[in-house]
């Protein structure tokens, strides 16, 4: 990908559909199988096998270099095909990023799935609240421009911060072909603070990243701790006399 002015708009486009693909391919593959799992894992706690927190920790430990393998295989072939940043480190934090956002999609994913008691209404309910956060993910519409009742949805858009991470990685260090005398955007700089990422920071969307998905193991442990199933008990009848 060249440095023409044309190239601005394109290596935009590219790393929002690359965050929205990074963010679909996790949550669909999550909200299918913890959907049928949470059946098996309800019977085992019923029987007290485990507690929540043993099988969180268990599925978080065991799903997170499974989470990994997609989007570091993706990003090693669109990284270089693309022509993107060269240099090692941009690479390395391109990476990083998807691979964080994969893990936060999941973790939406586990919060979706404790909701519901089926892979159908599941598949049904994340693909919905994935919109949303592609909608308000910085690319469609600027923050500032979002009605106030909706301004909370960006704070806490996967698709948004991943974007922003990836967008201050790629362009910072660049510099555009610019004709003298023009409008031009000469630098990548310049390119960000058009789209209101100038103060951003790749550690700032990392981090941001990282609370959106501590706040989904919670709020997945709350769920399931307060969904445990239910039975009625059995009263034995004495017979007759």
């Amino acid at each position: 990908m060249g440095l023409q002015q044309s190239r601005i708009q394109d290596r935009l486009g590219l790393l929002q559909v690359v965050a929205i693909n990074t963010a679909m391919a996790s949550v669909t593959k999550t909200l299918t199988a913890f959907t049928r799992e949470k059946m098996v894992v309800d019977r085992e706690r019923t029987k007290g096998d485990y507690n929540v927190g043993q099988y969180l920790l268990a599925k978080v430990a065991a799903e997170l270099p499974v989470s990994a393998v997609f989007p570091v295989i993706f990003g090693c072939a669109v990284y270089p095909m693309c022509g993107l940043h060269r240099k090692i480190g941009k690479f390395a934090k391109f990476l990083s990023l998807l691979s964080l956002e994969s893990f936060v999609s999941s973790g939406i994913g586990m919060s979706v799935g404790s909701l519901v008691s089926s892979p159908e209404a599941a598949n049904a309910l994340g693909p919905a609240v994935m919109v949303i956060f592609i909608v308000f993910g910085g690319y469609y519409c600027r923050a500032e421009n979002v009605p106030v009742v909706f301004r909370w949805i960006p704070r806490v858009s996967l698709i948004g911060h991943a974007f922003e991470g990836l967008a201050k990685n790629e362009f910072e260090g660049l510099e555009f072909e610019a004709r003298a005398g023009t409008a031009d955007v000469k630098t990548g700089e310049a390119a960000l603070e058009r789209i209101g990422f100038s103060d951003s920071t790749v550690g700032g969307s990392a981090v941001r990243l990282g609370r959106i998905l501590l706040f989904n193991w919670i709020f997945t442990y709350n769920t399931l701790s307060k969904n445990k199933p239910k039975f009625q008990e059995v009263e034995v009848q004495q017979p007759p006399l």
